[in-house]
């Protein structure tokens, strides 16, 4: 019912990762739009390559703004304000609006594209940490107008829609978990399978695996300190930890501590060259924030160990609890206990979490929301 309808998508960057998520929603619309800033040369904000010659109804409105650097919320580095997205809002028939991390843009989007009768949904992380600071509670309180002019609200998680009902106002509210597009990961299906079904726990031998951003609230330097501790302190086995990723912290932790132990790739982005790392480790540590690296991990079928509040995905994707820790230190006592890592819980992980079922529930939520 939406090959004549067009959608909007506004957020602050579009990353490769989210890009490749969005473009299967043009199968479904006769037009998708993204409205993004120019983002950054790396990390989590890294820009898009746009490779859009398979889609010629996905546009990319690359709009100029104001960036504001900040350093607030921990998953919110910069600020863009793109004033130029009230002309292209009139040629969508629906929004789907990044939530908090965008509220600056929001307190006028949002009130224009409802006097324009246009249907909006929301879409927020929610708040995953176990302290909700006075902070938080202001941003919460000044969001709720916005919130009950949307028509949906998605959340990235189970608990950041529980977090949406409860504190930012909203009425219809749904969970919708995956980020990222999978058609990769369907098409290594076997090789995953044949990993998972392969290992072999080897006590004596930990390898523990890290990708993402190395940066301070990821806490990387803190999980090196562990690794180094266990080595020092358990006789009867040795640990080493690759890092892979780059960040503001890379060149000053490299300098400290890189040894036969600790070893740093850089930034990798080829799931050809970054598969090697998953299948040939015991288990991905998250020792900060973050939830992408949960989910990539698992589709690679190598466990996660990581903290409840990572960013509310953690509780959803991973099955066994005994990977959920409360404190970053309790990571030094589950290594040094652990007995065996068994991963045929994560087999045809793909099946569970395939990006065709985040597709489709935004096409149910925008049919509940479309009256023709």
């Amino acid at each position: 019912m939406f090959k004549s309808k067009k959608v909007l998508i506004v957020q602050r960057v579009i990353t490769s990762y989210r890009l490749e998520l969005l473009k299967g929603l043009c199968e479904h619309f006769s037009e998708v739009g993204i409205v993004t800033s120019s983002g950054e040369k790396n990390g989590t904000l890294k820009k898009a390559s746009y490779n859009l010659d398979d889609y010629e109804n996905l546009n990319i409105h690359e709009l100029k703004s104001f960036k504001i650097h900040y350093t607030g919320e921990s998953r919110s580095t910069s600020i863009f304000f793109y004033p130029g997205v009230i002309k292209l809002i009139k040629l969508y028939d629906f929004l789907i609006i990044e939530g908090t991390t965008n509220v600056i843009n929001n307190i006028y989007i949002i009130p224009i594209a409802k006097v324009m009768k246009k249907h909006i949904i929301w879409w927020d992380s929610g708040y995953s940490p176990a302290i909700r600071t006075l902070r938080r509670k202001i941003i919460d309180a000044l969001i709720k107008p916005l919130v009950l002019m949307t028509n949906k609200q998605m959340a990235y998680s189970s608990k950041g829609e529980a977090y949406l009902k409860s504190h930012m106002g909203a009425k219809n509210s749904f969970s919708n978990l995956n980020t990222i597009d999978t058609d990769y990961f369907e098409k290594i299906r076997g090789e995953v399978n044949t990993s998972i079904l392969e290992y072999c726990f080897d006590s004596s031998s930990i390898k523990l695996l890290y990708v993402g951003v190395v940066e301070k609230r990821k806490k990387i330097e803190e999980l090196i300190m562990c690794v180094n501790n266990l080595n020092s302190n358990i006789t009867d086995c040795s640990y080493t930890l690759d890092i892979v990723g780059g960040g503001n912290q890379l060149e000053e932790l490299k300098s400290q501590y890189q040894s036969s132990d600790i070893s740093f790739y850089g930034p990798i982005y080829d799931k050809e060259r970054l598969k090697q790392f998953y299948f040939q480790s015991d288990l991905f540590v998250l020792p900060g924030d973050g939830g992408l690296a949960i989910l990539q991990s698992l589709l690679y079928g190598l466990p996660v160990l990581c903290l409840y509040g990572a960013d509310g995905t953690e509780e959803d994707y991973i099955h066994d609890k005994e990977f959920l820790l409360k404190h970053t230190e309790d990571i030094y006592t589950f290594l040094k206990e652990v007995k065996n890592i068994d991963r045929t819980t994560y087999l045809d992980y793909v099946d569970k979490v395939s990006s065709r079922f985040w597709i489709k529930k935004v096409l149910i939520a925008l049919t509940n929301n479309h009256k023709d």
